[in-house]
């Protein structure tokens, strides 16, 4: 391995930490058998959306009193994990296809 390849090598592993780091939120609102969905951007994983961040994508506005929701409501939010599948397959391959391609040519 070159030091170009290292050196993409360590890109890509960086940027699937940090990928871990901050995934891809959904907030969903559960009131009366509906479920209203939302996604919500990316997010620290250790500090997620909180209720009021969910209730403001949901409806697009400020609630005006606490507690804004009735007894039968429900806030949460979820990780997309699909999104982020996605996003780590894309990163290996872009990171293995830049390391191909800084392969350093063997004469034969």
């Amino acid at each position: 391995m070159n030091k170009k390849q290292r050196i993409i090598l360590s890109i890509g592993i960086f940027i699937v930490i940090i990928s871990g780091l901050f995934p891809p939120y959904e907030g969903e609102l559960l009131r009366d058998g509906d479920i209203l969905k939302k996604y919500m951007g990316y997010h620290f994983l250790f500090l997620p959306p909180n209720e009021k961040a969910i209730y403001i994508a949901v409806y697009g506005q400020i609630p005006n009193t606490m507690p804004w929701l009735g007894s039968h409501s429900r806030l949460n939010s979820h990780i997309v994990e699909s999104r982020v599948w996605v996003q780590i397959v894309t990163i290996v391959v872009a990171t293995i296809g830049l390391m191909a391609l800084l392969a350093e040519k063997k004469d034969s």
